[in-house]
């Protein structure tokens, strides 16, 4: 049963050593459980107290017991039960343990404002607490669509679809070694017969059996539909990882992966939903800062910059909404530093976007303006 914190990998984004350090102990990332038969409830509490307490005495508590912050630090009776009952069940969320707000909030670029923010192995620590805490909850996880492993070879590559029954289908993508990490670039859908729908795809790259799904989730909120015999691409359709192996292998996995047929699909697909609420603040501040990339390649002068990232609606004025739909694809509220809208232009990082880069002594205002209007969008 508690193979599911290591297969239900949207919801447990943990590598192979933080997991091993809860205890559940797990041998590999495979279903390969030492005590399949194990209390739920006891691993939960194992979790909490060496995996997530010693981070929150650590960080929280300088904060987090006094009377002007919320009191979420004192045991009501022990801190697990305090924590997980606080303000009837704010700060956890055990129907999806990825969006908790101890994790979530407690890493975003909001709380590092006013507080110490969670390290990525941290919060994911205390994602999979929370996963341990919903089974042991009998909250049953949702199943996980996962294609087969591929080794990414530089240029062109594909992800067989077939392999989770969309028969003809593949996902495409062009691939870039980085020096610590991968890049990638146009990625699209081709759909066969029956179109597809896919909701939720998490790139997952693999070193060795550890599993390393994409610490920003980037195409979290990704609801695509592509019609038969046509071709879409996937939100903004780059993805940069760092600080991962780049000859490692990678899977792809849906929340949900379903044909087309029935539904009612664009003529040549496309994202539902993902608009922006800052649309203001878009066309102000972030606008100007891309109108030389929307001249010059992606507003439509060069196919390959257009397929890569469509700043089509960019010049405008009317379409200021769709225009920041697009490029809201290539952001990461959670993380808004690593949005690929910023890091792929970054002159101090080399390859990624090696047709352009921001001149080094503009790019502290891009970066700047860019993520006035991002934490605007990332705002609750």
């Amino acid at each position: 049963m508690l193979d599911v914190l290591c297969r239900h990998l949207p919801m447990v984004r943990l590598r192979i050593s933080a997991l091993a350090a809860l205890a559940v102990a797990a041998v590999a990332c495979t279903g390969d459980i030492v005590d399949p038969e194990g209390d739920p409830l006891e691993a939960a509490t194992r979790a909490f107290d060496t995996t997530v307490a010693p981070t929150m005495q650590t960080k929280c508590v300088s904060c987090h017991v006094s009377t002007e912050n919320p009191q979420f630090m004192r045991p009501n009776p022990t801190l697990r039960e305090g924590v997980l009952t606080f303000n009837n069940g704010a700060l956890v969320d055990l129907m999806d343990p990825q969006a908790s707000r101890l994790s979530v909030y407690a890493s975003s670029q909001a709380h590092a404002t006013v507080g110490v923010n969670y390290l990525p192995a941290e919060a994911a620590a205390v994602t999979a607490w929370v996963e341990l805490e919903a089974l042991a909850a009998g909250v049953e996880a949702e199943p996980v669509v996962e294609t087969a492993k591929i080794t990414p070879v530089t240029g062109a590559n594909e992800v067989d679809l077939g392999s989770i029954g969309l028969t003809g289908s593949k996902l495409t993508f062009d691939y870039q070694p980085l020096a610590t990490g991968m890049y990638l670039s146009r990625i699209e859908v081709v759909a066969a017969t029956g179109g597809v729908r896919l909701v939720h795809p998490l790139f997952v790259v693999w070193d060795g059996p550890t599993a390393i799904p994409d610490p920003i989730d980037r195409f979290s909120d990704i609801d695509l539909t592509v019609a038969e015999m046509t071709t879409s691409q996937v939100g903004g359709g780059t993805a940069v990882f760092v600080d991962i192996p780049p000859s490692g292998e990678l899977s792809v996995h849906f929340k949900t992966a379903t044909f087309a047929n029935g539904m009612p699909p664009s003529d040549d697909g496309g994202i539902i939903g993902g608009g922006c609420k800052a649309v203001d603040q878009f066309t102000t501040i972030a606008r100007p800062q891309l109108t030389t990339c929307a001249n010059q390649c992606h507003a439509g002068a060069q196919a390959p910059a257009l397929a890569a990232t469509d700043m089509s609606k960019l010049l405008d004025d009317a379409q200021q909404p769709d225009a920041c739909a697009q490029i809201l694809s290539r952001v990461s509220k959670l993380n808004p530093d690593q949005s690929s809208i910023i890091v792929s232009v970054d002159p101090a990082v080399p390859n990624v976007h090696p047709q352009f880069k921001v001149p080094a002594a503009n790019f502290a205002t891009y970066r700047t303006q860019m993520l006035v209007w991002i934490n605007a969008e990332a705002a609750p």
